[in-house]
This record gives structure tokens, sequence and C-alpha cells, in this order.
């Protein structure tokens, strides 16, 4: 036997990409020469490089017992540690390495402790690493990623602004740049940083998303259809693999079919949760009744899920689910989080604990269920929920898709928003509740409104409106809507107030289809009490085509304002029908946008029928299902019940019908 020929043979046969038999020609060495630390190291690289962990970490403990200062063998134990989702262990490790400014102990350093969710010490080491090693092109972009994953988009300009000083020639640092400008709503300065990163590097499939998004947000309709068609086709060729073209929130706003949608969550989830989780520590609830339900979620502050749901808490019935809230977002010190707080049996702040630890946390809660709120949207810890610390897990309401989540078992909808022949756009199984999905906070009696002159608002005309965010005005829906102005002369359309270049486009656009650009009347962004107080000097909504309206339909139907929608092919286009049919009026949710043209013409030509559809909504109001969130809460722990059954039997995920 020659040592080091057989080393040299398994070195070379590890470089073909042949780690098995390099493996097997190492261990072999390893038996006769126990004591020879280079074959044992480079056994315990190979073994870490085709994925064996677990074998590979006695090896580098057995180097590290003879040499306690073998630098490769402590970072290669480290990076097996972050790879078994052991960061807590892997951290000493790096921040002794990290002691002496090693770039690549730096790095690992910095992703361990984002790994942990101790962000802000991970922004230092990242800082750190680009000062002492500013050449090191991987410090600035992960110190970019995490500044604008924590929102502090200033913070992450600014560091982009010195990279890309450093570094011109790299395109994904334009392209963090660019997102960063996204955020802060600077859209001609974020579409040259998005362009320039896809001139540099055109396989940069994130920025093609953001670079939409930024051709939405300005009305830019030309080249948003030019680029949407290039990402559908790579989506519908499977060519994306590894990136995320957009989020599955963001696909929300676009023609997707319910197929792609399916597949974009997908990419969404091997994107977001790479490999397969351990199993967090196999939970052992309690005999239910109660049922310990798990609230997961980024959104108990001031936010949509709130001013949806808020209610539906304190009316769980004690004798049936404990409900118990699992917050992993910022805490805004609201009154919202506070009331959370209060109308649950627990409020457990996740936010500063790594996923595994969070898992575990909740399963030693002995959570029979776990419903995830959020799954994608920002903030949102979907490594949590994959780590499987409930039994019976589901998604609801955060989301207006199917997660193609492996470890979420049920979506909660209704019959209205995915009807029989859109089941199978949802890898879940499906709670349909019996009215809609969306909980509403219960109605209460609209205040006197403000004058429509203080609004800016003629007293004498129909006033159209659709207070959709514009990332959902579309060149579909606003040709509708100028379709139906053209038809009603004396109306207006009252509008949320886009950025500026928007603006300028829409007034164009209504110019040459031969509107007066006076008739689109922007209402400017107020606080959401003096929104919604506002509201009722609307005669009728009007929804968007492609994604509707969601809490903006249940705020304008409770505040009085009859609404009218277009039921499309996907559950984001479908929720304003969803509430309508709860409500009692269906008749307002027709099936394609030829109809909801010819319905908002005969309500605005017909001013008396539209005072008695006002009028009859008020009637509805009081004792509508929509808007009963006692009613909700008692229909979500029917859901609720016949899954734990059904798992408690031994029985599979199926659907259920409350």
């Amino acid at each position: 036997m020659n040592i080091d020929q057989d080393m040299a043979k398994a070195i070379k046969l590890a470089q073909a990409g042949k780690l098995t038999p390099a493996i097997a020609i190492l261990d072999g060495l390893v038996r006769a020469a126990p004591s020879a630390v280079p074959v044992r190291y480079n056994l315990a690289l190979f073994l870490l490089m085709a994925g064996r962990h677990t074998e590979a970490l006695p090896h580098l403990d057995r180097i590290l017992a003879a040499q306690p200062g073998h630098s490769p063998s402590l970072f290669s134990k480290a990076k097996g540690l972050m790879a078994l989702d052991r960061a807590a262990e892997a951290l000493p490790i790096l921040e002794r390495l990290a002691a002496g400014n090693d770039p690549e102990s730096l790095l690992a350093l910095g992703n361990a402790l984002r790994t942990l969710s101790r962000m802000e010490e991970a922004a230092q080491a990242f800082h750190r690493l680009t000062r002492v090693a500013p050449g090191f092109v991987g410090g600035h972009i992960n110190l970019g990623i995490l500044l604008v994953s924590m929102a502090d988009t200033q913070a992450a300009l600014s560091a982009l602004d010195d990279a890309v000083r450093l570094h011109p020639g790299v395109g994904e640092l334009h392209a963090l740049r660019g997102q960063a400008l996204l955020r802060l709503g600077r859209h001609s300065e974020a579409i040259a940083a998005l362009e320039k990163a896809l001139a540099i590097n055109p396989a940069l499939v994130p920025a093609r998303g953001h670079l939409l998004r930024a051709y939405r947000e300005t009305a830019d309709w030309d080249n948003e259809d030019r680029l949407f068609a290039e990402i559908r086709a790579a989506i519908q060729r499977g060519e994306i693999k590894g990136q995320l073209p957009l989020s599955t929130q963001d696909a929300l706003f676009y023609p997707f079919t319910g197929e792609e949608m399916r597949r974009i969550a997908e990419l969404e989830v091997a994107f977001r949760v790479p490999g397969q989780p351990r199993p967090a520590v196999h939970p052992q609830p309690k005999t239910a009744p109660p049922l310990t339900v798990g609230y997961l979620s980024p959104d108990f502050r001031e936010h949509a899920t709130m001013h949806l749901a808020g209610d539906i808490f304190a009316h769980h019935d004690r004798s049936r689910v404990r409900p118990v809230a699992y917050s992993v977002g910022p805490d805004d010190g609201s009154d919202w989080r506070q009331r959370m707080a209060r109308d649950c049996e627990a409020f457990v702040d996740l936010s500063s604990l790594s996923d595994r630890a969070a898992a575990e946390r909740i399963a030693a809660d002995c959570a029979h269920i776990l419903v995830d709120l959020s799954v994608f949207t920002r903030y949102a810890r979907p490594g949590i929920a994959a780590l499987r610390p409930a039994p019976v897990q589901a998604v609801w309401l955060g989301l207006a898709a199917s997660s193609a989540a492996p470890w979420l078992d049920y979506a909660i909808v209704d019959p209205v928003l995915v009807p029989p022949a859109h089941g199978g756009h949802f890898s879940e199984k499906l709670i349909r509740l019996p009215n809609s999905y969306q909980a509403n906070l219960a109605w209460s009696p609209p205040g006197v409104a403000p004058s429509r002159a203080s609004l800016g608002l003629p007293d004498d005309r129909l006033v159209l409106c659709s207070f959709n965010g514009h990332r959902k005005l579309d060149r579909a829906t606003f040709t509708l809507w100028l379709e139906i102005l053209a038809e009603l002369p004396q109306a207006v359309l009252w509008l949320l107030s886009p950025p500026d270049l928007a603006r300028q486009r829409l007034e164009a656009a209504a110019a040459k289809a031969g509107i007066d650009s006076a008739r689109l009347i922007w209402a400017p962004s107020l606080p959401r009490p003096d929104h919604l107080a506002r509201l009722p000097a609307a005669d009728l909504f009007v929804d968007a085509l492609v994604c509707g309206a969601h809490t903006t339909a249940a705020d304008s139907l409770r505040m009085g304002v009859p609404l009218i929608t277009a039921a499309g092919n996907r559950l984001g286009s479908r929720v304003a029908a969803s509430l309508l049919h709860a409500l009692g009026l269906p008749d307002l949710a027709v099936e394609s946008p030829s109809a909801l043209k010819a319905l908002a013409i005969e309500l605005g030509r017909d001013r008396s029928r539209l005072a008695a559809l006002r009028t009859r909504l008020m009637e509805l109001l009081p004792r509508s299902p929509a808007f009963d969130p006692a009613g909700f809460a008692s229909h979500l722990e029917d859901g609720y019940e016949a899954a734990w059954n059904r798992h408690a039997a031994g029985k599979r995920p199926e659907n259920i019908d409350v």
C-alpha cells in the first residue's frame, strides 16, 4: 500500500465527481493508518461533499483531539454542523476562526448568526467582512441581502452604493441595489439598476421579477408585457432551477394560470427551504379536546391580517380550541399586537429564535394543529413549519394561492373561492368553510362620512372607485375602467394615488382613450380610520381583474359601498366574489370582464337601482356571516376537529367540507 499514491488517486476521483469510490479508498487508508491526518481530513472533506455530514464529524473530531488548532478541520466541522442545522454548535468555532479576520470564516459566521435569527450581529459580521476584505464580493452580496430582508432599506442602499463603486461589474450587486431602490419608491433609479444588472448577467432570474414589479408600479405596461412573457415562457419550459423569478405573493398580480401559480410556489419552496429539513422533536400533544391550535405569523401588528382576523381569536370556544399565537415578526407596539396577546391563551415571540429552536418550542407546547398565516409573505419563516412541529398543519388567509409546501396538509378555503374545478391547483387538501374563508372584524354602523367636497369629489356626479393597491392595476383592468367611463359620461373614477410616473402614464392613457384625465381623482394615502371614513363617499366599487380586492373589498362593503367583481380562475381573483356570496349578494359577482363592464354601466345608468342596492347592503350587514367572527370561529373549530379526528384515526388528510 502506498498512501500517497492511493490518496492522489482518491483526490483525482473526487475531482471528477466520483465521490463514492474516492471515499472507499480513503476509508481503507484510514483503517490502515489511523493517525494520518491528511488522509482522515480528505475523507471527512469528501464525506461532507457527498452530503454525509454525520459520518464526517467523528473524523474531524478525531483530528481536533490530536491537533486542536487545525483550522481546516475546525472550518469543515462548522460547515458540517451548519448543514445538520446545528448552527448554535457551529457558532463558537466560527467566532474563533473569524477572530483572525479570515474572509471565509467571517462569511460563515454571518450566515450562522443569520440562521440563528441574530440579524444585527450577522450584519456586523458582514460589515466587518466588507471592511477587512473589500475585494471579497460575497461579503457585499450577503450584507445587501441581509439588510434588504431586515427592511433596513436605507442602510442596504448605502452599503450597496459602496459595493457597486468597488465592484461595478458584479450584476448581483446592481440587482440588490435596484431592489432597495424599489422598496424606497425610487422607481426610475431602480429600473436603471435592475436593467444594468441584467445587461451584465442575463441569468439573474430574481432581477427579472423585481424589474417586472418596477414596470407594474410605474404603469410601464409595454415593458411589463414583454418581460412577463419571457418569465412565463421560462417557467412553462421548466428552465428555472435554484432561483426564484418572483415570489408567489408577487405572482398574484399577473395573469398566471392556477397551475403556473403552483409551479411558482414549488420554486419558492425549493428556494426558501432547500433540501429535506430534519423534523423537529416529535410532538406528543395531549388528548383533545381542547385542541391546541398554534397561529404562526409575522403580522400580529398593524397589518391587513389583523384587520381581517383580529376578532376571531377571542371568539374561540376554549372547550374546543386553545389558541396560541406564535409571532415571528416585528413588535410595532400597536394595539393589535397587545390585543392578540390578550385574546390568545399564550403569545410566544419566536422572532429571535432559529427555525429549529422555534419549531422545538412549538412542539414542546404540544400543539395539535399549526396554522401558518403567511407562509411566504414579508418576514415569514417557512422553515419553522417545514420542521413539522405539529401533527396537522394548515395554511390560511395570508397566501392567496397554494403554498405547494409538502409540510402543509390543508388549505382553509371556501366553495366560491376554490370551486371543484380549481382543486387541482392546490398541493394541500382543502378545508372548505361554509361561507367566506376571509375572516372579518365584526360589523358596526359607519359614522358620518366627510363631505365629498372635502375629499376633492364632485357632489353631483357618479363616483366609481377602486381602492386596490396600484400593484393590482394592470392594463386590462385600466382599459376596462376607461371603457366604463366612456359609457358613463357623468362618472368619475376615484383611485389611490400611485407613484408620480405611474400617474402620468395613467392620465396619458386616459387622454388617448378620449377620457378627460380630470375624471381620474387621486386619493392620498391616509391612516386606516380616516380611509375607512371616506369610503361612503363612493357610489360603487369596481374591482380589478387579475388580483382583486381582499381586505379592501371587506372595507368597502362594511362601510356600505356596493362592490362588483369578475370572479376569475384563481383564488386571488375570487375573494370579493366569496364575500359577496356570504353577504347574500351573489349577483354582484359575475364571471367575465365583459359582464363586469355591462353591470357597471347598468348600475351607473340607474341611480335608483344603485341606491336600492346600497340600502339592501346596509340591511344585510348586521346579520351577515361575512362579518360574524363568533360564527366564523365556530366553523374554523369544526374544520380543525375534522382534520384532527382524521389524524387521530390514522387517516391521511382529505378534503373536508364544513
